[in-house]
């Protein structure tokens, strides 16, 4: 129960939110108890004295609309049972039964069920002027015949005085309520606006939290008389019922709780009925419930159904599943590559202030938690929780912090620009390379590993995984790590051209990461693997890959420009046979690359050097033996890249330094002259 009471408590503390729309930063509306969002197709404007102003159809992106409800009607299927105020064509006209008679088992219709309904919230302490319009207008008009005299019309009776349900003519425009409504018009949906009430600025009743209000009051003293104890808070409360759906989205029709099975083996046996076996508040579930909804919908990641969750009643949360770009949440917008060191300390610098003000707000509140939960549905009607957790908020977010700073390496990702930043002549949004320090997020690491195309099953299991390995602060699994290089070494014979930066920035990089997290994760500090190029160190398989990049780097200075599309280095070529059987490889690369090196003595012969020094730091042994590298040869390869880019990004300014002092002392020059 410790979920729910965690749920309840986030919805009391966010509760000045409660029907709140357009909040900054907020991707949906917390609903309030009592209530529920549905799609209306009609919308009708009427004036405080109840009179017919005005009717519309109304386009899709506007329908939703948040609704009083009762215990019944919030679940109702094919039974009649009305809402208070918004409701259907065939509940609120009083002229419905010239066009469909209905009836329940007692013979009522679903007019005089929505009046009865809706007179007892008039007729209560709890009632407003608004509801009173209404009321007005559905006892002393005929709704359908208001729309049809409508101008202009929004529904059509047919010759023999029936409602049309399909427009007949196609020399004509189709109406909008044809395209609006797909199934029974009469079924349509309506909600009430209510204009010319003295002090009143709010016309549109859905959005009115007066009345939400109200109604939750008026709710209280109508359906709250038989109590029961509610099993969470230990209160006497109004049993709940049908729990409510839409939990994971609109359209979900799981339920959290549910106990409808009476001859199965569910609770009997044990308890004579399910409220023996649980016995939840009304209020209870469905402020857990709602927060839930509203959690999912605005902090929530879904994968085919399974959600994944973090949250906290108090304090806001680091993102579990993003990258570290979007926790630190500032806008960098970073060259192709990041080689400059101040760069590399700006992005450590960012992380560590986001992390040090997580850890600030759980100071002030040193007792609260952080609550992390997995939901899926095995069926269409039951949602299970799958994991739930909690923890004190200063170690959730050693947690995070943790994944961050064990994975770190430089990380390169597409994005698209904003619209206002479109290119004028193609109105496209233009695309650029956004570098940063950090993690990417796990579904990034899982396309690495699997391909771009892995399948919805997969994706949902492996992101299980590492959610769980982050929560519980394990390094990742070490299949992961065996995969993701295997797809190194396997499409580097592919990276030519175009192909490279896809290949390095969509596959290397990753691995990387998961390299370094299981390193990190189970070695000292002083042993941690990080961007820079470790020259001391004598790790083979690290010595290896540092050979492995500089005979790359050597091979690839020596493109033109039409090569560099379209050739492939030796390096490149031999990888997956070099991580296989490394000292026999070596020589055929090696052998290769002698017409690269003489091509490159001109510039001094620094690779040539350099593959010397790496070599001295081998064992004969290491370096003689051909058994298959470990993972730590792709840390040696890219840390050694990494220094060749730093290097040659450090001449370019250098020589721009020197071309700006040339220029300054020109001109310095030409002026003196002149003078």
């Amino acid at each position: 129960m410790s979920w729910i009471m965690e749920l309840v408590k986030t919805y009391d503390a966010h509760e000045e939110l409660v029907g709140k729309e357009n909040i900054e930063g907020s991707k949906a509306v917390l609903m309030p108890i009592c209530h529920v969002v549905q799609k209306a197709q009609i919308e009708v404007t009427i004036d405080g004295e109840g009179n017919f102003s005005h009717a519309s159809v109304l386009p899709k992106a506007e329908q939703s609309t948040l609704l009083p409800c009762t215990p019944a009607s919030e679940v109702r299927t094919s039974n009649l049972a009305p809402h208070p105020l918004h409701d259907k064509l065939i509940y609120i006209a009083r002229d419905g039964d010239l066009y469909r008679e209905e009836r329940d088992k007692k013979g009522r219709s679903p007019y005089s069920l929505y009046v009865e309904l809706l007179g007892k919230w008039v007729h209560s302490p709890y009632s407003i002027p608004k509801v009173e319009a209404v009321y007005k207008y559905v006892t002393q008009h005929d709704i359908i015949d208001d729309l049809c005299r409508a101008n202009p019309p929004v529904l059509y009776r047919d010759d023999k005085g029936n409602i049309m349900q399909k427009w007949p003519y196609k020399d004509r425009p189709k109406p909008d309520i044809f395209s609006a409504v797909s199934d029974d018009i009469l079924k349509a949906l309506v909600r009430f606006r209510v204009i010319h009430i003295p002090g009143d600025n709010e016309p549109d009743l859905w959005k009115d939290q007066d009345l939400q209000r109200q109604y939750i009051a008026f709710f209280k003293h109508e359906f709250s008389k038989d109590l029961e104890l509610c099993y969470a808070t230990g209160k006497m409360m109004r049993p709940a019922g049908k729990q409510g759906k839409r939990i994971r989205s609109p359209k979900d029709k799981s339920k959290l709780i549910s106990s409808n099975d009476t001859k199965g083996l569910t609770f009997r046996g044990r308890f004579k009925n399910a409220h023996e076996c649980l016995s939840l508040g009304h209020e209870t579930l469905q402020k857990a419930t709602n927060a839930l909804a509203w959690l999912i919908r605005n902090q929530g990641h879904d994968c085919e159904g399974r959600v994944f969750l973090a949250w906290s009643s108090s304090t806001p949360l680091p993102d579990i599943l993003s990258a570290t770009n979007d926790v630190i949440g500032d806008e960098w917008s970073t060259p192709l590559e990041i080689t400059q060191p101040q760069t590399l300390t700006q992005w450590v610098e960012s992380f560590d202030r986001a992390i040090k003000g997580y850890y600030h707000n759980f100071e002030k509140d040193p007792n609260a938690k952080a609550n992390v939960i997995v939901l899926d549905a095995i069926t269409s009607g039951r949602l299970s929780i799958c994991y739930y957790d909690e923890f004190s908020g200063r170690d959730f977010i050693r947690r995070i912090e943790k994944w961050h700073k064990s994975g770190r390496w430089i990380q390169h990702k597409e994005v698209t620009d904003n619209k206002e930043k479109k290119d004028k002549i193609s109105r496209k949004s233009k695309k650029r390379i956004l570098g940063y320090v950090g993690v990417p997020s796990p579904r990034t690491l899982i396309k690495a590993c699997y391909g771009e195309n892995v399948s919805d099953t997969k994706m949902k299991m492996e992101l299980e995984r590492i959610f769980n390995c982050i929560v519980q602060g394990r390094p990742l699994p070490i299949d992961m790590e065996r995969c993701i290089v295997r797809r190194v070494v396997t499409m580097a014979n592919t990276a030519s051209g175009n192909k490279y930066y896809p290949w390095r920035h969509g596959i290397v990089e990753p691995a990387c990461t998961v390299i370094c997290n299981r390193w990190n994760g189970t070695h000292s500090k002083e042993e941690e693997y990080k961007v820079a190029l470790d020259e001391k160190n004598c790790n083979r398989d690290y010595l290896f890959g540092r050979l492995l990049a500089v005979a790359d780097h050597m091979e690839r200075s020596t493109f033109d420009g039409d090569e560099y599309g379209s050739r492939l280095t030796n390096a490149m070529k031999y990888m997956e046979a070099f991580s296989m059987r490394p000292s026999k490889t070596w020589w055929t690369i090696h052998n290769r690359l002698l017409p690269y090196m003489q091509k490159r003595e001109k510039y001094g012969g620094k690779e040539r050097l350099l593959l010397g020094q790496i070599t001295s730091l081998f064992t004969k042994e290491d370096f003689e033996s051909n058994t298959p590298l470990g993972s730590l040869f792709l840390l040696g390869f890219y840390n050694q890249q990494f220094a060749f880019q730093q290097l040659i990004e450090k001449q370019k300014k250098d020589k721009a330094e020197r071309k700006s002092k040339g220029t300054t002392k020109n001109t310095t020059s030409q002026s003196a002259e002149n003078e």
